[in-house]
């Protein structure tokens, strides 16, 4: 699931706490929340690229290119390799390709195989995971239109073919429910990850799907951190939170740049 949230950042232009409260104050009157840039996903996931020296980044679910074309926006200019198994979509990210950029027309799993692939009204939700009923009645572009079999590889396999052996990644993950296929196809790639971005579910929409707990678990025995959290999809018509999306970052690789100081928290 995609949602805009949009934020802007008029710290430039504003300055001072008082006129900062008085800003916030007349745009929440309005409808909006205004915020720092440096508050956002956006903005900490360019710091974790910058910082830690990120020359490749990882797109699995690509779609038609909608992140890494705001990563290029934010300034990447390093390689970024586009892994996305649906057809169409595939098409329309080999239409815009950029410089530096690897298109690979496959699904990303735990292993080399085949496994059916179910195309929804809308292809940023299709999965190889099957939407659950009650996630199409919520949610009509999860309907399934058509399902085929498809080609699944493990990221540690496609990797190793790619010769990329000592560069620094950063994996992008946005798979609707099939991110622990991806993660346990891919111990040998996370040794070399400095952080991964990914979408966690609070409900469960695919049949199969594991929820956050579980997911953030397995981040955390790999050896990685919560550094970032913002909300997601959400109920169209009630109150709850359905997925966010989390930034997880290498410890050692952050303290390589950043090392704590003899004051800080250390946890």
């Amino acid at each position: 699931m995609c949602e805009q949230v949009w934020a802007m950042d008029l710290s430039r232009w504003f300055v001072g706490r008082k006129v900062t409260e008085l800003l916030q104050k007349a745009a929440w009157k309005g409808g909006f929340h205004v915020t720092r840039k440096v508050n956002t996903l956006r903005s900490k996931r360019m710091d974790v690229i910058r910082q830690c020296g990120v020359e490749v980044v990882l797109d699995v679910g690509a779609n038609a290119g909608q992140w890494a074309a705001v990563i290029l926006d934010d300034g990447f200019r390093g390689k970024i390799i586009s892994f996305e198994p649906h057809p169409e979509a595939f098409a329309k990210l080999i239409e815009k390709a950029w410089k530096n950029n690897v298109c690979l027309n496959i699904g990303l799993g735990s292993r080399d195989e085949t496994a059916q692939f179910y195309l929804t009204k809308e292809s940023v939700n299709s999965s190889f995971l099957k939407p659950f009923d009650s996630a199409v009645r919520l949610i009509t572009s999860t309907a399934v239109v058509s399902e085929q079999p498809l080609l699944i590889r493990s990221l540690d396999s496609v990797l190793s073919e790619l010769g990329l052996t000592d560069d620094r990644l950063y994996l992008k993950i946005d798979v609707q429910g099939y991110e622990r296929e991806v993660l346990l196809g891919a111990s040998e790639t996370l040794k070399k990850t400095v952080a991964i971005e990914i979408e966690l579910s609070l409900t469960e929409m695919y049949n199969g799907q594991p929820l956050l707990p579980e997911v953030w678990d397995m981040l955390v025995a790999l050896g990685f951190r919560p550094a970032w959290i913002e909300p997601g999809f959400r109920h169209p018509t009630d109150i709850w939170l359905m997925q966010i999306d989390g930034l997880f970052v290498r410890e050692e690789a952050w303290r390589s740049v950043y090392p704590r100081d003899d004051g800080a928290l250390a946890v």
